[in-house]
């Protein structure tokens, strides 16, 4: 796990530090600054949400 990660699972894939909240695009470290790869990144972010979604609610 990542240092400073306090919840008991392991962080999805492009969720930031705070738990909960997805990055993707531009605003993601050492993203790729393309339209079509930001778009990538949140179709994926996307499934990933819902996997979130479900454990919590």
């Amino acid at each position: 796990r990542p240092r400073g990660w306090t919840l008991d699972r392991d962080p999805f894939l492009l969720e930031t530090s705070v738990p909960g909240v997805f990055a993707v695009g531009d605003v993601r470290k050492g993203s790729i600054k393309r339209v079509a790869s930001g778009v990538g990144e949140g179709s994926v972010a996307v499934s990933f949400i819902h996997q979130y979604l479900s454990k919590v609610v």
